[in-house]
């Protein structure tokens, strides 16, 4: 008779079998289980148009996979601190949040004798219509603030103080500023700073401290460091929550330009896009409602105020401020972009930027 196995390794045994069953037992139910369907591919094909195209910047930004995706700027409003703008074109039709005001005039309005505020504007928010070119977020709003026209920017600190807080309590918590005064950030002093522009610097803070994103070009001296206010976070770390600083890159994307300014010190907050360059700037509207070629970091700082606008329609359950960390964070480092002395944190990248967000 068969000698009977130890009660130990029976148990043994038994427990082996239920472990392996136990292993096994989900492989076999994964042919049981339906995969779940791959995300339909984006159809972005649909805003590449002719106006789009001509806008050189947006290609190469990759601006139709985010209108694909639903971020054109629906709802949002974006500041337009400079020399005013002509609201009365077509091209502004729909795109205009508030009159803004004029502080040469010290009027509500603004006209735009310069023609620099409305080739920003274009840049920004031109309405998508088939004619010219369009704005990198054609559906957002414009709240436009004339300051002086004919000094440097710290002939006019109150003015600009005011036109910042001016335009936050009517709306906008994206502030363009395509200008900045010419001191190079790497000799700027707080001391010095803060008896040119101690009205500006205050009201920055409380914004900043507010959730407000402020946009600087980086200037375009063709220096290796950015100017004042693009640079101000290195003396005032606060500043950083809310602050970007743009240089501007050839048309196709693929170089600094022949004016631009680098990050440089700001390289942890700055970032890369097209601003044209001679022979071959970004098309935008005109004051007398013509298109012509724009260039420098100017449009360059447009360009990225406008990007943060229309990312805020795709993620309207974000802020301004953790949009500005997803523009930097998702930018394109790559090839001569890794170089962040020039280019920052690289080239501004939306369809990466407008990717799924965890949990969506």
């Amino acid at each position: 008779m068969p000698e009977a196995l130890p009660h130990h390794r029976n148990k043994a045994s038994i427990s082996m079998l239920q472990r392996t069953t136990l292993l096994v037992l989900p492989v076999l139910l994964l042919g049981c289980v339906t995969p779940a369907p791959a995300p339909p591919e984006l159809d972005t094909s649909v805003f590449e148009t002719t106006e789009y195209l001509a806008q050189k910047a947006l290609p190469v930004v990759k601006a139709s996979t985010l209108y694909a995706r639903g971020g054109t700027g629906q709802n949002v409003k974006v500041a337009l601190i400079d020399s005013g703008m002509n609201d009365t074109l077509s091209e502004f039709r729909g795109r205009i949040a508030d009159p803004g005001h004029d502080f040469v005039r010290k009027q509500p309005g603004t006209v735009d004798i310069k023609g620099h505020g409305t080739q920003m504007a274009g840049i920004i928010a031109a309405n998508k219509d088939d004619k010219g070119m369009h704005g990198i977020a054609f559906n957002a709003q414009l709240i436009p603030m004339r300051f002086g026209d004919d000094k440097e920017p710290f002939y006019f600190d109150t003015e600009i103080a005011r036109a910042w807080q001016l335009s936050h309590d009517k709306g906008a918590q994206i502030i363009s500023n395509s200008w900045a005064n010419p001191i190079e950030a790497n000799t700027n002093e707080a001391i010095v700073y803060e008896r040119l522009m101690g009205d500006s610097l205050a009201a920055a803070k409380k914004l900043v401290a507010d959730g407000a994103v402020l946009v600087f070009s980086t200037g375009n001296e063709v220096k290796r460091e950015p100017l004042a206010e693009p640079g101000l976070p290195a003396l005032y770390p606060e500043l950083e929550p809310g602050w970007i600083a743009v240089m501007a890159l050839k048309s196709d994307g693929t170089a600094i330009n022949q004016k631009s300014n680098y990050c440089g010190l700001a390289a942890r907050w700055c970032i890369a896009v097209p601003g044209g360059d001679s022979g071959d700037g970004l098309l935008t509207t005109r004051e007398d409602g013509s298109y012509g070629p724009t260039i420098g970091t100017s449009p360059a700082a447009a360009l990225v105020s406008g990007a943060l606008a229309a990312l805020q329609s795709r993620y309207p359950q974000m802020t301004p401020q953790q949009l500005r960390e997803r523009l930097l964070s998702t930018a394109n480092r790559s090839g001569i972009y890794a170089n962040s002395e020039a280019y920052g944190q690289g080239l501004m990248d939306l369809e990466a930027a407008s990717r799924p967000a965890p949990g969506q």
